[in-house]
């Protein structure tokens, strides 16, 4: 299972790559506050070129597929503060918080549990790193029959940046245990990998700017299609 995963997670970034039209470089460190993807800085959309006649000029470079054109419409995102911001900025259907973790996961269990026929994508865990155990608890008692009804998606904690960065030892021990541990009704999308990669925007260091945003919402969107393709 653990290399069906690996194998989906690079599919996925590759048709992610594919679908935007535009290459990631690595950047020369692993986490930044505003890197550069395609020589532009995320969270700064507007690129400057020089025109013919040598006057600067405005341009703006569509670095992910455009966020209306995907349909999230079938949805549900649980997660913490990071999910209330890819919720605001694309609209999202969320269940989601400031601050919370696995107490919050399990205190809305039961109205998860209601939900039938939806793609439910569960993002949290930056929070409190150190509640793996619960985690992991959480998604292997999910009952078998919500699973049948429900595609169930786990997403990896994602990259940390400034300040924060001394949190990402942690962040991958997260990541690593959970994924070995996730039922087969339980899909794994890693986001922090390709983020590390790419780079991303922080203003804080623990958030991430609308462009990021964006782009996390495409990853998710893409490996929830690819596995469904897949019949998966």
């Amino acid at each position: 299972m653990k290399i069906l995963r690996n194998i989906l997670t690079i599919a996925a970034l590759i048709l992610a790559i594919l679908i935007t039209g535009c290459s990631f470089p690595i950047p020369e460190t692993t986490f930044v506050t505003v890197a550069s993807i395609d020589g532009q800085q995320v969270g700064q959309p507007n690129a400057t070129a020089a025109s013919p006649d040598g006057a600067e000029t405005t341009e703006t470079t569509d670095l992910y597929m455009a966020t209306e054109s995907l349909d999230f419409s079938d949805f549900i995102f649980v997660g913490d503060s990071r999910t209330v911001g890819m919720g605001q900025v694309l609209n999202l259907n969320t269940i989601a918080e400031v601050g919370v973790g696995y107490s919050f996961l399990a205190a809305h269990r039961e109205e998860i549990l209601e939900y039938s026929g939806k793609n439910i994508v569960f993002n949290l865990g930056v929070n409190d790193l150190a509640h793996i155990d619960d985690y992991i608890e959480f998604f292997q008692r999910l009952p078998e029959e919500f699973c049948f009804d429900n595609n169930i998606y786990v997403v990896s904690v994602n990259p940390t940046s400034g300040a924060y960065s001394s949190m990402n030892g942690d962040i991958d021990y997260f990541n690593v245990q959970l994924s070995d541990s996730l039922p087969s009704t339980c899909k794994w999308i890693d986001t922090c990998s390709f983020l590390r990669e790419a780079g991303f925007g922080s203003p804080d260091g623990l958030h991430y700017d609308q462009q990021t945003y964006e782009l996390i919402a495409n990853l998710i969107y893409n490996n929830v299609m690819l596995y469904q393709s897949l019949g998966y």
